[in-house]
């Protein structure tokens, strides 16, 4: 169920390091590949009145709190694999939900 959410990227640069990017994370997560979402934003950024021509990265995690360490060590892998495709810095931003407000098909994971 992670979902990470790319602003600033490419998404090329995602498709070029999502295999082994969730195959990691499966293992630091402790999950299985099949329950990741990736999303690219294709969004404008803008600073002191102009657009930006080339965006600043981050990555929203939208997930199942699992503690500090994996936090740490998810992303230490995100951004290693966004520095690979050529972005650095990375900033990673994590967003923990709540089990009894993630519906799916009508029914919450707090059950």
């Amino acid at each position: 169920m992670p979902q990470l959410i790319f602003h600033g990227v490419k998404s090329d640069d995602v498709k070029i390091c999502s295999v082994a990017l969730i195959e990691e994370l499966a293992q630091v997560m402790e999950t299985s590949t099949d329950n990741f979402l990736l999303e690219v934003i294709n969004s404008v950024q803008i600073f002191n009145g102009k657009e930006e021509s080339k965006p600043y990265p981050f990555v929203d995690v939208r997930w199942f709190e699992r503690g500090q360490v994996v936090q740490d060590a998810s992303a230490s892998v995100i951004t290693h694999h966004l520095n690979g495709v050529g972005y650095d810095p990375v900033d990673v931003i994590f967003t923990a939900l709540r089990k009894n407000a993630y519906y799916e098909n009508g029914t919450h994971f707090d059950t």
